[in-house]
């Protein structure tokens, strides 16, 4: 039988294309705090950086060619996705970009249900989040944003346990019927039936979806919303017919215990229209996430942060063998799983989508397209006021969690900015001046387009 070893909360996704969706254009939480500057701790650089770059001159940055010194507490969720941030610290990715991140040797280790309330409370001052799981606190939490989304999870799933005999969606397809018709056979079992799920407005439109797709009535289902670890319990007990958890692990879990795989997003991926808001409805982003003060207050920080990012994610995807070998260690002392490289390479595959730079441009830049930050989440908000986990007459938006098109659009802007000014000034340089410029490229090669401009702006004024 096929094993899955899964040291995470969550999951990656099959067809990176498929799922880049949203990181170009939010501009939301530097206007609302009325611009943004750049305190940064000196120590030794003899600089402070200071600025008030916003998506309305995301060139105005600030002056000089160091990159400043900043201290970062940063706090890691104990997932497969999440925890890649270790290997930006071990190769010292950070400290090429000024950031020290703080403790040693590797952040904070955080959790899904506490992460926010140390964001708040200070304990760190960046955490790695899950969009639904942010979503989910908006009903009493006001200032704790989203700045950039590392990966989508894709890897919710309704599960039927190994007496059902059910035959998956996705076997059926391949059988020849259509979509349509093989998710109501597949899911036909569910009417008179019991199904645990995951108390999360992300897992109820994915329930939702299928249910309506197969023309179940919803009333006829025995509906348990449950934590993970009772939805595990309650399943290998023999209590409920179907399961549908939110973590990797519990699902995990369940798959060695012979459940089947029976309804997945992937099915919903590829048996929709491309984007089609049923389908990225169910989609969830993981990312960093930082009070609107210490953006608005650090934004070039925020900055080379992403950078790193972006530079990690380009390492995970292209040479996976030789990084997630890195992470390995992290994982296992976190989790307590022994985890291998085989594994973890097998979790990465299945349960999440690392999108480089530049597809990301197709999860923010049309905030209007059914693959936007805003569809996704402003699905996943409807969801939860229905359900009461957001106050019915709370006036919110997507843009009051997560500000990731912002930051990504003022990147954009200097990548754009640096490839101008290379063009029309920035080659030939001699002396030191080339000298700063092989340093603005070597900055730009690691994803770093705030201080590659800087770089090349000093070098060719």
């Amino acid at each position: 039988m096929e094993s899955f070893v899964v040291p995470d909360a969550r999951s990656k996704p099959l067809a990176r294309a498929v799922v880049a969706l949203a990181l170009l254009m939010v501009a939301f939480l530097v206007t609302a705090c009325g611009g943004s500057s750049d305190s940064t701790s000196d120590t030794g650089s003899g600089t402070t950086a200071s600025s008030e770059a916003t998506t309305s001159d995301p060139l105005k940055v600030s002056p000089g060619a160091d990159i400043p010194k900043a201290t970062v507490r940063f706090g890691i969720t104990p997932f497969a996705d999440a925890s890649t941030f270790v290997i930006a610290i071990r190769e010292g990715w950070f400290d090429d970009v000024g950031i020290d991140i703080e403790p040693k040797p590797t952040g904070v280790p955080v959790t899904a249900d506490n992460l926010v309330q140390k964001i708040q409370t200070g304990d760190v001052d960046v955490a790695t989040a899950f969009g639904p799981g942010v979503i989910q606190n908006m009903g009493n939490v006001d200032n704790v944003r989203m700045f950039g989304f590392s990966n989508a999870f894709i890897g919710s799933y309704i599960l039927a346990s190994p007496e059902s005999g059910a035959k998956p969606v996705a076997d059926l397809v391949k059988q020849g019927m259509p979509f349509d018709e093989a998710v109501k056979q597949s899911l036909s079992g569910l009417s008179g039936s019991s199904l645990a799920i995951s108390n999360t407005g992300q897992r109820r439109d994915f329930i939702k979806v299928y249910f309506d797709l197969a023309g179940i009535d919803i009333g006829d289902v025995k509906i348990q919303a449950l934590p993970d670890a009772q939805i595990v319990a309650l399943a290998r007990g023999g209590q409920v017919d179907y399961a549908s958890p939110e973590g990797a692990a519990q699902t995990a879990q369940l798959l060695n215990d012979g459940w089947v795989k029976l309804a997945t997003v992937t099915d919903l991926l590829e048996g929709l229209p491309p984007g089609d808001p049923r389908a990225v409805a169910t989609v969830g982003h993981d990312g960093p996430a930082a009070t609107t003060d210490f953006l608005s207050q650090n934004r070039e920080t925020a900055l080379r942060f992403l950078s790193v990012m972006f530079r990690t994610i380009d390492a995970v995807v292209d040479h996976p063998d030789q990084y997630l070998q890195e992470q390995l260690p992290y994982l296992t002392s976190v989790t307590g799983v022994d985890e291998t490289l085989p594994n973890l390479k097998d979790t990465q595959d299945l349960l999440f989508d690392f999108v480089p730079f530049e597809e990301q441009a197709k999860w923010w830049s049309d905030v209007d397209g059914p693959n936007s930050y805003q569809s996704v989440y402003s699905a996943q908000i409807d969801s939860a006021k229905q359900s009461g986990i957001i106050p019915a007459d709370k006036d919110v938006t997507p843009d009051d969690a997560i500000v990731g098109r912002d930051f990504y659009e003022q990147l954009v802007a200097l990548k754009n900015a640096y490839d101008k000014l290379l063009a029309q000034k920035g080659k030939n340089l001699s002396g030191a001046k080339g000298q700063l410029a092989e340093q603005a490229a070597e900055q730009y090669a690691a994803r770093n387009y705030l201080d590659a401009y800087r770089m090349l702006k000093t070098a060719t004024e």
